[in-house]
């Protein structure tokens, strides 16, 4: 029996994937791959440098702390959620949770011969720890013991909210992909309802369970929606290089 036969059934599948995802990048123009690195590289920089600052501000600003435990006293009586659904809720946007979720888009994506929109969804996920990590690393902010004593709010740094930060990144590329290639326009209306529906619930699933204090989730949302923007770009100055370089095989 060959030895072949004994390898693992997901260990050959991943081989199969990455083949016909180098396969298929090999067939895109480098200029577009060139478009799509400088592109997020730039993005990378500006967000990184929002959060450096941002977050230099938030440590210096005197009354922040006094408006957090207020607002969030105020979030936690009013918004509609229970402490057993925030937990649900949360779920979706773990950072470790959604790796699964990003390996499985990235090997559909590749093994359907779309090697560009594998490549940014696996980057985009990949490179916003290294935003976030700008602001954890810079200010290892306490979490909120006001809600359950703390109970679902891990002993890790607070600020910016890393689960608001991811499902605005990973889910809202998803959401971009959906709406472009809809032609309805009340398809078009349910993707954006859906898409500030979803990641509005996880986002306040962590305040409703005391586990980020608002100001951490306000910047994690406004930053990743900046990093979002750069990450679609990059998508888009792509496909346009490739749209240009078969117009130009058509031709001769």
């Amino acid at each position: 029996m060959s030895a072949s036969k004994h390898k693992w059934l997901i260990a050959q599948t991943a081989k199969n994937v990455f083949q016909r995802f180098s396969s298929s990048a090999k067939a895109i123009p480098s200029k577009a791959w060139q478009q799509w690195g400088a592109t997020l590289a730039i993005g990378l920089a500006i967000c990184s440098l929002i959060m450096f600052f941002v977050t230099h501000w938030a440590m210096n600003y005197e009354t922040l702390q006094t408006w957090d435990e207020q607002t969030l006293l105020i979030i936690v009586k009013n918004f509609p959620m229970s402490f057993d659904k925030g937990v649900t809720w949360q779920s979706p946007g773990n950072l470790v949770g959604m790796l699964p979720v990003v390996i499985a888009l990235a090997a559909l994506t590749s093994w359907f011969s779309q090697p560009l929109t594998a490549a940014t969804i696996v980057t985009a996920y990949i490179l916003q720890f290294a935003i976030v990590w700008v602001g954890w690393g810079l200010w290892n902010r306490d979490r909120p013991d006001l809600i359950a004593n703390g109970l679902a709010a891990p002993g890790l740094h607070s600020f910016p909210s890393g689960h608001s930060f991811v499902v605005t990144v990973v889910y809202g590329f998803l959401f971009y992909l959906w709406f472009r290639e809809s032609r309805s326009w009340l398809e078009r209306l349910i993707v954006i309802i859906f898409a500030l529906a979803w990641v509005g619930l996880i986002s306040m699933s962590r305040l409703v369970l005391g586990a980020h204090w608002p100001s951490d989730v306000i910047v994690g949302l406004v930053i990743a929606l900046l990093w979002l923007i750069f990450v679609i770009l990059a998508f888009i100055r792509a496909e346009i290089q490739i749209n240009k370089h078969s117009k130009v095989k058509k031709t001769l």
